[in-house]
């Protein structure tokens, strides 16, 4: 686990406020300055990802609550991010036809009968 003077959201959850253990914060990925965490609080159950960056004006972080394991985030971490225009795409076609989509959704989830 890094330096947590310098990583405050590494060290307590954002939910209980409870102390993380050691072994339940995990370095997923690591570029250059850049770093993502994913740490695990056994007193809430809850999950975090933290984005922390560090440069020569400091070091800057971005924490985001998640429900995935630390197994999951290093597997979605492999895959490629998603480009403006698949998103653009996914837009288009839910605009088109987003009844659809909503009885499909609904339908998993077995609020259709």
């Amino acid at each position: 686990m890094p330096n947590s003077s310098f990583y405050p959201l590494l060290t307590h959850c954002p939910i209980c406020h409870s102390l993380y253990a050691k072994e339940d914060v995990k370095l997923v990925e690591e570029a250059a300055r850049a770093r993502l965490y994913h740490s695990f609080c056994r007193s809430c159950g809850h999950g975090l990802l933290a984005y922390v960056i560090e440069s020569s004006a400091g070091v800057s972080s971005l924490g985001m609550v998640t429900d995935a394991s630390g197994v999951d985030a290093v597997r979605l971490a492999e895959y490629e991010p998603v480009s403006a225009e698949e998103c653009l795409e996914a837009h288009r076609l839910i605009l088109a036809d987003s009844r659809e989509l909503c009885r499909r959704l609904l339908d998993i989830s077995g609020k259709l009968a």
